[in-house]
């Protein structure tokens, strides 16, 4: 099978794109097709041969009577521009017609066919695109049944209600609120567009913190070029409050760094010579000489922003129902229109009435602020997400975050730093002071994981000129000589080897022991310190009812305390990465309650893509975090997953928040419908188009939302 993304943009409405989805779906050649409506990009799997863009669009020509617009894709979202020629054309009718309305309203005498003509002049010019798609599906045998026909349906129907009135100037007069009912429907239908063009515009420009220019340094003058003509190598300037280009490495000077577009959090980062500076941040003080480590397309901010705008292939459960209640939803209306139509005149025996009442019914019950509202409010969960540091990989991982019940975590490298960091020292008969100058002294020379955390901080050239004798025993210690002192540091069997007797220290970590002069000194801890927000993430987690089970290569001892000290449900130590794996299908019994596999997306990558949700910990620079994961979280946060969570419920809420809205004041609108003798049908086109702008709005918000921790929850 062979997999194509595509750019996609010229659709009318979100059912328009729904419907064309499900046309491609039925091609022999395709196994599966997926439009996301939102974030404009087309998703094809091919069974054998893939089609070329002149064929796919030749095959949604069949289905979709607008010049649909079918393109290459690459990591650059092309931003749609509102005053585009379909648009400026149609401003042109919406002011034409609204000049001839209100000259056949108030200039001319009612009974005058003049202003009939007028009127149907209207009618045609601001409506005969909808007619045109309705008579197109008709003449191609497409299911004709969408809100064009609905509309078309209303219109002409009033149309003819008009002309059953006996005095000729009441008659031309109706006709007046025939063209205000297609030209509100159209009017709404430019503020739809713009509505939906600058919700996803602002959805992506929220995540796209790409800098298009650089200012490239050819170590004797600089120049500005565009960011995708650098090269790997090539230096760069970066000045305060200008964004890092591309991914590169610090060669001369110091800065702050604001990495939020990145990680979501707002402490500055310091940078020196030789630090890395990712694409995407901002220079917040100082200036930086950068020497590019990867090109435009390859840097951390752009693989970000193909990951969000790449998301859209996977459906959520939310949106797969909307698609499959649209399809049965239009038909649906129109038989209970017809039914409303028959039952109301047969009792009433007023069957213009009657007409009039289910003529509204279709107009409020156009399925779009239903159709557009799902997908749009995961598009912007989506974005949220990626706001705070978090990439979600489809709208389906939202889903399942939502019903999060169980999170299997990796130790090392996720709660804790994964390196050895000196914790404690118990210096015996001699001072502090004197215990890190052996432990320096011995250390200095060795390149040992253990010698490197001790030495961390401390100058080993002060010590090396005084260190003599220098002996190192791999995996056991160090004799040397410093200031005439024979130093044995290693592990207990070591100074016993070496005629020390020591006692054991009972402590949970790895145990170093000193002797000076053929004496015990004491002893020094190194332990693989936990992270500042692994405690916040069990507690919010527990907070949230999700269990929390640990997998973990660690000695038993090592894994009991950290599971202890943290509050940690279970746990199961001493595994090798495939033993995890096993553990981990233990643990996945109840399919409706999901488990999540959080790790460094390394050694853990079996266990992330054999979970219901991966996630790996540690930024976009892993391509195996980001190949195997469903879930990256940009920083070493581990609390983020609650954030995670928080915002797939969120997402899920305000999706079915518009439905059930929209739902709701059509249903109402319906009832007075019945109830309120003639109603107006613009209240119709209101509870329709005005009702679409709405919800667009609403799942729009949601990027802007806060995402709130419990604050007593640490």
């Amino acid at each position: 099978m062979i997999k194509k993304v595509y750019s996609i943009s010229g659709f009318d409405c979100a059912n328009c794109a729904a419907k064309t989805e499900s046309f491609l779906n039925h091609d022999n050649r395709i196994e599966y097709a997926r439009i996301d409506f939102a974030g404009n990009r087309l998703y094809i799997t091919y069974k054998n041969e893939e089609l070329g863009i002149d064929e796919i669009k030749k095959l949604i020509k069949q289905i979709e009577s607008n010049d649909i617009y079918v393109g290459d894709i690459n990591s650059e979202v092309k931003k749609e521009k509102f005053f585009d020629k379909k648009v400026i054309i149609l401003l042109s009718r919406i002011i034409v017609t609204l000049i001839l309305m209100l000259v056949a309203r108030f200039a001319i005498s009612q009974d005058s066919y003049v202003a009939l003509g007028l009127y149907i002049a209207s009618i045609l010019i601001i409506g005969y695109n909808i007619f045109y798609k309705v008579i197109y599906k008709i003449i191609h045998l497409k299911n004709p049944i969408d809100e064009f026909l609905l509309i078309s349906l209303a219109v002409i129907g009033v149309a003819i209600l008009t002309a059953a009135f006996p005095e000729p100037e009441d008659r031309f007069e109706q006709f007046f609120d025939a063209t205000m009912v297609i030209l509100l429907f159209q009017v709404g239908q430019v503020v739809e567009h713009y509505a939906s063009n600058k919700s996803r515009n602002a959805i992506s420009t929220a995540v796209d913190e790409r800098a298009e220019t650089a200012t490239f340094y050819d170590g004797v003058e600089t120049k500005i070029v565009r960011s995708r003509d650098l090269k790997v190598s090539d230096l760069i300037i970066v000045k305060v409050g200008e964004t890092i280009p591309v991914d590169s490495e610090v060669i001369e000077g110091t800065g702050n760094l604001d990495i939020s577009s990145l990680t979501g959090e707002y402490v500055p980062k310091v940078v020196k010579p030789g630090d890395e500076a990712l694409s995407g941040c901002v220079l917040k003080s100082g200036t930086l000489t950068l020497q590019v480590k990867k090109v435009y397309q390859d840097s951390t901010v752009s693989k970000i922003l193909e990951l969000v705008a790449s998301s859209g292939e996977h459906k959520a459960k939310a949106e797969n129902f909307i698609s499959k209640f649209a399809k049965y939803y239009t038909p649906a209306v129109l038989v209970v229109a017809i039914l409303l139509a028959v039952i109301y005149g047969s009792i009433t025996g007023d069957w213009m009435e009657a007409t009039h009442k289910a003529l509204n019914l279709i107009v409020i019950a156009c399925p779009c602020a239903i159709v557009i509202s799902v997908p749009l409010s995961y598009f912007a969960g989506i974005g949220l997400a990626s706001k705070n540091g978090i990439i979600v990989k489809g709208a389906n991982y939202l889903d399942e975050l939502v019903h999060l019940k169980k999170l299997v975590s990796d130790k090392t490298g996720t709660l804790t730093h994964g390196a050895f960091m000196l914790t404690k020292i118990s210096p015996i008969n001699i001072s502090e002071k004197e215990f890190h100058q052996y432990l320096y002294a011995a250390e200095c020379l060795s390149n040992h994981p253990i010698a490197k955390a001790i030495m961390h901080g401390a100058k080993a050239k002060d010590y090396v000129n005084e260190v003599k004798d220098y002996q190192e025993e791999a995996g056991k210690g160090i004799k040397a000589t410093y200031h005439n002192k024979k130093i044995v540091l290693g592990n207990r069997q070591f100074l016993l080897a070496n005629h020390v007797e020591t006692s054991e220290a009972n402590e949970i970590g790895t145990i170093v022991y000193l002797a000076v002069d053929g004496k015990y000194c004491g002893y020094a801890l190194l332990s693989d310190e936990l992270k500042k927000d692994a405690q916040p993430m069990v507690n919010l987690l527990h907070y949230a009812g999700v269990e929390i089970v640990l997998l973990t290569g660690d000695k038993e001892e090592v894994a009991s305390s950290t599971c202890k000290e943290l509050g940690i449900d279970r746990w199961h130590s001493e595994l090798l990465p495939d033993e995890k794996t096993k553990y981990l299908e233990m643990e996945m019994g109840n399919p409706k309650a999901k488990v999540a596999f959080i790790g460094d997306g390394i050694n853990d990558a079996p266990s992330i893509m054999r979970s219901d949700i991966g996630i790996a910990m540690g930024g976009i620079g892993s391509d195996v975090a980001v190949n195997n994961a469903d879930v990256v979280i940009m920083n070493d946060n581990p609390a983020k997953v609650y954030d995670a969570h928080k915002i797939a419920k969120m997402t899920r809420n305000r999706a079915w928040f518009c439905v059930i809205f929209s739902l709701a004041v059509k249903l109402a609108v319906s009832i007075a419908d019945i109830v309120i003798t003639n109603m107006n049908m613009i209240i119709a086109v209101l509870a329709d188009t005005g009702l679409t702008v709405l919800m667009i709005i609403c799942a729009f918000l949601l990027l802007y939302q806060k995402v709130h921790r419990p604050k007593h929850i640490q």
